[in-house]
């Protein structure tokens, strides 16, 4: 067969759909057996839940990293002094790791994407007074500003409010 027969059919075997096995006796009673020895597990999923969309269950790769972001994010969210963004959550997992000396950690945008989806981690908007500088570094902000708007006719300078540019942080 020529190169190009052999992508054709590659491509027909590709796209042409998977057929339902017929499973024997013999192949229904392993599998009823199979899902008996873990009865509790099955048992104990609640049908509306995310989990129980999952078609397999793929083990986490770094299993003490997850474990450690996620409680620092609960808790951080819980006191409510932290806006936890992508970058926070990058820094955070690789402290982490570093700290549990898990030396192939990159903390890569699919390892964030991963995690963000493993623990229902959503971006959301926050507007008014939610989104309030904190009170401790206003006067350093406020001069920080002042010499950044020192050039520009007051006419120029608006809230970021009213643009209706929001920053993103996760929940």
């Amino acid at each position: 067969m020529s190169q190009l027969q052999v992508k054709r059919k590659l491509t027909q075997d590709a796209s042409q759909t998977k057929k339902r096995v017929v499973l024997t006796h013999a192949q229904k009673r392993q599998l009823f057996f199979d899902i008996l020895k873990k009865k509790e597990k099955w048992l104990n999923v609640n049908p509306d839940s995310e989990e129980s969309n999952k078609q397999k269950e793929k083990p986490v790769r770094f299993p003490q990293v997850e474990k450690a972001l996620s409680l620092w994010i609960t808790n951080a969210l819980a006191a409510d002094l932290v806006i936890i963004d992508t970058d926070i959550l990058r820094e955070k997992a690789k402290f982490f790791a570093q700290q549990f000396e898990v030396n192939n950690f990159a903390a890569s945008n699919g390892w964030i994407n991963g995690f963000k989806e493993r623990h229902s981690l959503k971006q959301y908007v926050k507007w008014g007074e939610a989104k309030s500088a904190p009170l401790e570094t206003l006067d350093e902000e406020r001069k920080i500003l002042r010499e950044i708007i020192k050039d520009y006719d007051l006419n120029d300078v608006f809230n970021c409010d009213e643009t209706g540019n929001p920053k993103f942080s996760l929940k």
